[in-house]
Formats: structure tokens, C-alpha cells, sequence
């Protein structure tokens, strides 16, 4: 196939490429670099530096293209997402729709949109199952509405046009690479969480809301092999599915968790008990994200096998290793 991913520099695009390129197939990436910035590394496929959104720009590219991956967003932490409101909201619904346009006019066979488990922020069983959100309220973040939305307009195309498509939900993925930040909530929790235990050596450790936030984590190699294996399979054909992993903590258990794997290779210089300094959090803060992966599990046979503990420490290894290499240089 040839596949043209939108966001291509994204962290879990660049980990699916690899792989879709391993299988065979042809890869065209495009990325405008606002969020990773432009690179001059080196790529095994074609990569062109553009607006996804910008009609004129993806219309030759999409000539011969069989299948898309629409993973170009404008993606933060959850006080990024909060302060980046109308830019989510506008930007990255006006790109779906025109990827989806453009995708009818070029005769591409499916869109995979990458959405979130943002989704199910209203939603009040547990687990949350792909259907939940068919009778929950909206969700209250213009984030997790632009991903509800996102997945409509994908399905409102599939009615009108015929246009195919895959919706995959991730909860919380993990990447050994991703860096933490000093204004707390613009990265992802785990990030941010290593850069003050570790970085910062920060104890009271500040977390945002109680702490007693919880979440479940997949590693970025997992979602990068289901999304890369499965999402122009026939069995994910016109298919909504979360993937995760079944494993559950609170944002005060991740942070216990990172600082007893550092202190155990010898990071913290103080050794004294985490102890924690709360701060104000977005009303709109969802207090638990739960979800069920038994639908991936019965129809692609796919189920994590990568431990939160594994990845942790993983990212805390390849932490050390970072700013190592930044202290010698």
C-alpha cells in the first residue's frame, strides 16, 4: 500500500513508520513541525514539510495514495490543552475535514483518525467500552470534543461517501523519549513526573488537583505495533477501539512508582519519603480514566504485555542516558 501519514514527526507516527515500512509499504509523511519542530534527520521515506489543513498543498500528494493515517493535532498536557482551547477546537477539525474532503476527491480506500480517550470524559460506567460514548454528555475539554467530533465526521464521510475508516482510542502512551517540562502540565504526566523527581529532585513533589487522578499507560512500542498492524486490516474495517492496558494507578502511585525505581539506581539525592504539594487543576480534570481493551483483545488478539514498572523504567533509563550525554557534551 501506499500510506500518507498527517503528523507524520508526531511520537507515535514515528515509531508506526518503521514498522509500516518494515511491511512493505510505501510511506509519504507530512508534518508542519509546530509541535517537534523541523528536523534534518534522516528518513527512509518521502517527507514533505507542510499544513495539513492547506488544501492546495495535500491535493497532489494524495494522487495514488491507498490509505491515510490522520494523526496531525495540536496536542499538550492537560493544562496545554486548556490554554490552547480555540486552536484545538478550530484547527484541528477544520484539518479533519479537509483530509477527509480531499481523501473522497483522490478515491482513497480509509482514513485511520488517531482520536483519544479523552472522549470518555462524561462518560460514568467503568470500564469505558466503545460504545459508552453513544449515551454519555459531550465531553466538557474542546479537546476531548474535537476527537468526539473528529470521529463523527469520519463516520458521517463513511455514510455519505463511502470513505472507510478506523478509529483507534489510546490511553495514556508512554514515551522513553518524551521530556518533562518546568511549567507543569504541558507534557505528559509521566514525563513531567520523572523531570521533577529526577531533574529537579522535587520533594514536596507538586502534582496538579489531589494527585488521586487515575489513569492507565501503554507503552509507545505497543500502540506503534497495533496501529501499524491492524489499522487497514479488513477486521478493523469501519472499527472504534481503545487500546491500553489493563492497569490502573493514580497520579500519586505514578509518582511513587518513578521515585522508588530511581532511588533504587542510586538518582535521588534526597531520600527521605515522597511527600506531595498539591495545585489548582481545570475543573474540567477528569478523575479517572478506566477503559476496556477487551474489544481489541477478541477481535485482533492484541493485548499489552509491556508492564507500567517496564516502562517507567525504561523512560527513567533513557532519562539518565539524555542528560548524560548533555552534561558530557
Amino acid at each position: 500500500m501506499k500510506i500518507l501519514i498527517c503528523g507524520s514527526q508526531g511520537r507515535i507516527m514515528s515509531a508506526v513508520i518503521p514498522l509500516l515500512l518494515s511491511q512493505g509499504h510505501e510511506v509519504l509523511g507530512v508534518d508542519s513541525g509546530a509541535k517537534w519542530g523541523q528536523t534534518d534527520k534522516p528518513r527512509d521515506y518521502q517527507f514533505v514539510c507542510g499544513d495539513c489543513s492547506d488544501a492546495a498543498l495535500m491535493r497532489p500528494l494524495l494522487k495514488g495514495v491507498d490509505g491515510i493515517i490522520q494523526a496531525a493535532a495540536t496536542l499538550y498536557g492537560v493544562i496545554g490543552f486548556h490554554r490552547r482551547a480555540a486552536d484545538i477546537l478550530a484547527n484541528d477539525l477544520n484539518l479533519h475535514q479537509t483530509v477527509l474532503r480531499l481523501s473522497v476527491e483522490a478515491g482513497v480506500e480509509r482514513v485511520v483518525y488517531m482520536s483519544s480517550s479523552m472522549v470518555y470524559e462524561r462518560v460514568s460506567s467503568e470500564p469505558y467500552q466503545e460504545d459508552d460514548v453513544e449515551t454519555a454528555l459531550v465531553p466538557a475539554t474542546d479537546y476531548g470534543l474535537s476527537k468526539l467530533v473528529g470521529e463523527r465526521l469520519s463516520r458521517a464521510f463513511r455514510g455519505q461517501y463511502g470513505l472507510q475508516y478506523t478509529i483507534w482510542r489510546p490511553f495514556n502512551v508512554i514515551d522513553p523519549e518524551e521530556e518533562g517540562s518546568d511549567d507543569a502540565g504541558l507534557s505528559h504526566v509521566f514525563a513531567d513526573l520523572i523531570h521533577r523527581i529526577i531533574g529537579k529532585q522535587e520533594n514536596p513533589l507538586t502534582v496538579l488537583g489531589d494527585g488521586n487522578q487515575v489513569r492507565s499507560f501503554l507503552h509507545l512500542r505497543e500502540a506503534a505495533e497495533v496501529i501499524a498492524g491492524f489499522s487497514f486490516a479488513p477486521s478493523t474495517c469501519d472499527q472504534i477501539l481503545n487500546i491500553g492496558r489493563d492497569e490502573c494507578v493514580s497520579v500519586r502511585e505514578l509518582a511513587e512508582m518513578i521515585w522508588e525505581i530511581a532511588l533504587t539506581r542510586g538518582l535521588m539525592s534526597n531520600t527521605a519519603a515522597l511527600s506531595f504539594c498539591c495545585t489548582p487543576v481545570p475543573a474540567t480534570d477528569v478523575r479517572r480514566r478506566v477503559g476496556s481493551f477487551r474489544k481489541a483483545a477478541d477481535l485482533l488478539g492484541w493485548q499489552s504485555g509491556t508492564s507500567l514498572r517496564e516502562s517507567l523504567t525504561e523512560c527513567i533509563e533513557r532519562y539518565r542516558a539524555r542528560k548524560g550525554a548533555l552534561a558530557n557534551s
